[in-house]
């Protein structure tokens, strides 16, 4: 396949990642990460309201800007670089994707409007029994979408009296490892709400798309995050002298930062291919998803923990952000399923298991 950016790309791109340099400073990274949203709302407006980030994949007919997953993936990419904490992931991609399919036009143009703008933040937890966990971004959500798996998938729509305040349902915050990416419990008190919007075929069809292109997003984050952590061992690796000389200058360290872009590139080529091709080929879209998920985060663990390794004794203190980027990639490895189950996917989806009565 031959693949190039277009120039209205490039310049999202390079917009993107002016925009990131501003707002991911260490600073103000780690004071969103401890805030009580859980990011800066700064920031947040900024990506809503200058950028218009919220509406990336909502249709131009509901104020949004109608972009497809290779924009998507050059913002989160973008955005990954620096770790900067938003809603964006759980709303205007996972959220957004999952009222733009429902059948019911009227549901989508009282909402996707207020999703494109920022005005609405969407959280979307699905339900074992009474209860969801690790629910992105559900403490600042306005509108909490619950999908019971074990009943068809039928998706419920319950609007919040507040941020992240909703009737009969308990939000709790979950204290995780990786404090950019907020995370929450719900538990259901006294039986769904009577607001089922989509079920069946439908609401299966609407979730799983939703679930695809949330990968899609996190595999490009995490190329992006892979990338600084290369680009600032490199630096590093000029600056350290020890012996007489740059510890860059030796072979040892030079072959585990080749090591580093290696990875970085091939899980590239897979993240931007997964984008490409989910359009095109839409029936082969959730392997590749779980493939470019798979690949972009262990190429993130094995980077930010050659972060860690080549920066010696500094990258393993608080003030350095090495830290956060090995949580950041611990933490992928089992956001929106963990990457051992979807490579089972992938295998089952290739036909590598034996089937019932075969020999293996």
């Amino acid at each position: 396949m031959q693949f190039e950016f277009t120039e209205e790309q490039k310049l999202i791109q390079q917009m993107l990642n002016e925009f990131a340099s501003e707002h991911g400073t260490s600073e103000r990274v780690r004071r969103a990460m401890t805030s009580s949203p859980g990011y800066d709302l700064s920031t947040w407006r900024a990506m809503s309201g200058e950028l218009g980030l919220t509406g990336l994949l909502i249709d131009g007919a509901c104020g949004g800007q109608n972009l497809g997953l290779v924009e998507l993936a050059l913002i989160f990419e973008a955005l990954g670089r620096r770790l900067i904490p938003s809603p964006l992931l759980s709303s205007a991609v996972i959220g957004a994707t999952v009222i733009g399919l429902w059948p019911d036009d009227r549901v989508k143009k009282e909402w996707l409007p207020k999703v494109a703008t920022g005005e609405c933040q969407v959280a979307v937890a699905a339900l074992d029994g009474d209860e969801a966990r690790f629910v992105l971004s559900a403490e600042s959500a306005d509108l909490l979408l619950l999908v019971d798996r074990s009943r068809n998938h039928s998706t419920h729509a319950v609007v919040a009296d507040g941020p992240g305040q909703f009737a009969n349902l308990e939000v709790s915050r979950l204290t995780m490892m990786d404090q950019t990416r907020p995370m929450s419990h719900i538990k259901v008190k006294g039986g769904l709400p009577d607001t089922m919007l989509a079920e069946g075929d439908e609401a299966s069809t609407a979730y799983g798309t939703a679930m695809d292109f949330g990968r899609i997003a996190i595999a490009a984050e995490a190329i992006g995050a892979a990338r600084e952590c290369l680009d600032r061992t490199v630096e590093y690796a000029k600056e350290r002298i020890q012996f007489g000389r740059p510890i860059g200058s030796f072979q040892a360290v030079k072959h585990q930062l080749a090591d580093m872009m290696v990875v970085i590139e091939a899980a590239t080529s897979a993240v931007y291919f997964a984008a490409c091709s989910a359009s095109e080929e839409p029936e082969g879209r959730s392997q590749m998803a779980a493939l470019a998920k798979v690949q972009a985060s262990e190429a993130l663990s094995h980077c930010a923990a050659r972060m860690i390794q080549l920066h010696g004794g500094i990258g393993f203190t608080w003030e350095h952000d090495a830290h956060l980027y090995f949580k950041r990639a611990r933490a992928t490895t089992t956001l929106l399923d963990s990457n051992d189950s979807l490579e089972e996917s992938i295998a089952d989806s290739l036909g590598l298991y034996p089937k019932k009565g075969e020999a293996a």
